[in-house]
């Protein structure tokens, strides 16, 4: 009998000192931050019972740096996490395993121009879209002079994780450009978002472009309600 109510004791004791339910976590918090390179950041996290572990992982975050590609707002939803605590204390986030993940990403026009300028692939560049294709207005670097230059292109998957812009017609200073040349150009910036180098990845499952945003998800219908954004300004389906 004793040795079972030490036992409830220390289960007690465990939960009382475990972070609270939907209490911000401040060293999770870092963690993301250093992934994410921004401060910017809301998480709701659910702690498991053993070091290191997350029921569920809640968090959104604006000017986040995936991979190179600053999106507007992100949302992770990671559910069965095992964080590595040993990483964990020298600042480095390092997802062991998780039982199921999904996010939901959307990037303004604007910075998907200040993505294709920072590549070196455009000197300067004016992006727009019809809801179907973006269209880009610029200049690009050839043999050291200003081109002008005026490209139609579409986004992509590559698989499950990665995604693509790919160029359908393209003319420098009013010449249709061959398409070896464009592949080159694409090779410069492609794939425009990456998971290579995440510490946990997620399915992309669809893609969509209106006039105003571009998003990419892990749910099926991009242009749905997001069912788990929590935090920020819920995304709705533009037109």
């Amino acid at each position: 009998m004793r040795r079972v109510t030490r036992i409830v004791i220390g289960l007690v004791v465990g939960l009382l000192a475990a972070p609270a339910f939907g209490q911000p976590d401040a060293d999770l918090q870092k963690l993301f931050a250093g992934f994410l390179k921004t401060n910017d950041i809301r998480i709701d996290a659910v702690p498991d019972l053993y070091p290191g572990g997350y029921a569920r992982i809640s968090l959104y975050a604006r000017k986040a740096n995936l991979g190179g590609m600053v999106v507007d707002d992100v949302w992770f939803r990671i559910v069965g996490a095992s964080l590595d605590p040993q990483a964990a204390q020298r600042g480095e986030l390092r997802v062991l395993s998780w039982r199921d993940s999904a996010f939901h990403a959307r990037f303004t026009l604007k910075s998907l121009q200040d993505y294709f300028i920072a590549g070196n692939a455009f000197k300067d560049i004016r992006l727009w879209s019809d809801g179907e294709f973006l269209y880009g207005e610029g200049t690009i670097p050839l043999n050291n002079l200003a081109a002008k230059v005026w490209l139609r292109g579409w986004f992509a998957l590559g698989g499950t994780k990665d995604v693509y812009f790919y160029i359908d017609n393209m003319r420098v200073a009013g010449v249709p450009v061959l398409d070896p040349i464009i592949r080159a150009l694409e090779a410069r910036y492609n794939p425009v978002l990456t998971q290579s180098t995440w510490p946990i990845t997620f399915v992309v499952r669809s893609l969509r472009i209106t006039k105003e945003v571009f998003v990419v998800s892990s749910q099926t219908d991009p242009s749905s309600p997001c069912a788990f954004c929590t935090g920020g300004d819920a995304p709705v389906p533009s037109p």
